[in-house]
């Protein structure tokens, strides 16, 4: 039995092997396109050395999904996050694409970034009131579907992430019942300012509700996204309340949603 162990382990090192080599063979390719700095290259071969690390190399079939998924990550990560397209751009670039969320969301139409038909919103959406909003989304049958919701959750479930969740995977199933084939992408919950959660203290849970959607991701194989860094690096976008945002913040969202959905 121990032999048996022995071989597996052996095996799955020697698939690792091949994986790292492939993997390091195709960044230095586009490092010799010259679609990377060295800089970033070297970088790029850290974090993803690092990623198959952690892949599950029980089947020959999961290794090859792996592989694909960072291939495809990495196809797509030339992409410049910090240049703002037209509105026109962005409108074509969504348009198989469902973006559905709260007041937040809703600056997406409010400021012309993109049409109506595209962003399915309200003031004080939730998960708890927010049913509407995914049928009327779903039956647009979508390509892509970004969701954005927890800000009012986290004073609506008084902190009960578990809740949140058991409520959000419901309303996804369903949605993708009525849309089988739309990928799913979550947005994570923005920090608020300081102040803004002195003035609401539910507001503090936006760590651990993030956590709890980052797992909720990964078991239901969506793909979770992190804007956490554009109001960390542009502070400057918060509005009055430090919960909302300004329009400035909207094609760094955007582009993070662009991005991440590889469109």
């Amino acid at each position: 039995m121990a032999k048996k162990h022995k071989t597996a382990n052996s095996s799955k090192f020697l698939i690792f092997i091949v994986v790292l080599l492939v993997l390091v063979g195709l960044f230095f390719i586009h490092f010799i396109k010259g679609n990377e700095n060295a800089n970033y290259a070297e970088k790029k071969i850290r974090t993803n050395i690092s990623t198959i690390a952690t892949f599950d190399y029980s089947k020959v079939t999961t290794i090859e999904a792996q592989i694909k998924k960072l291939e495809a990550a990495e196809n797509r990560g030339t992409f410049d996050v910090d240049k703002t397209l037209t509105k026109d751009q962005y409108r074509k670039i969504f348009s198989t694409s469902a973006i559905l969320g709260d007041s937040i969301t809703e600056g997406l139409v409010d400021y012309g970034w993109l049409g109506g038909e595209q962003v399915f919103c309200k003031i004080g959406a939730s998960i708890i009131n927010g049913e509407d909003l995914f049928t009327s989304a779903a039956n647009t049958y979508p390509g892509f579907a970004f969701f954005a919701f927890g800000t009012n959750d986290m004073g609506n479930y008084n902190g009960n992430a578990d809740n949140f969740i058991a409520k959000y995977r419901s309303l996804l199933e369903d949605f993708k019942a009525v849309s089988p084939d739309t990928i799913i992408l979550i947005n994570g919950i923005s920090p608020p300012t300081k102040e803004a959660m002195e003035a609401n203290s539910s507001l503090k849970n936006y760590k651990k509700f993030n956590n709890a959607l980052k797992k909720m991701c990964k078991e239901m194989d969506f793909t979770y996204i992190d804007n956490t860094y554009i109001i960390e690096e542009h502070p400057e976008f918060y509005a009055a309340d430090g919960i909302h945002v300004t329009q400035d913040y909207y094609p760094y969202w955007m582009n993070n949603m662009i991005l991440k959905a590889g469109l």
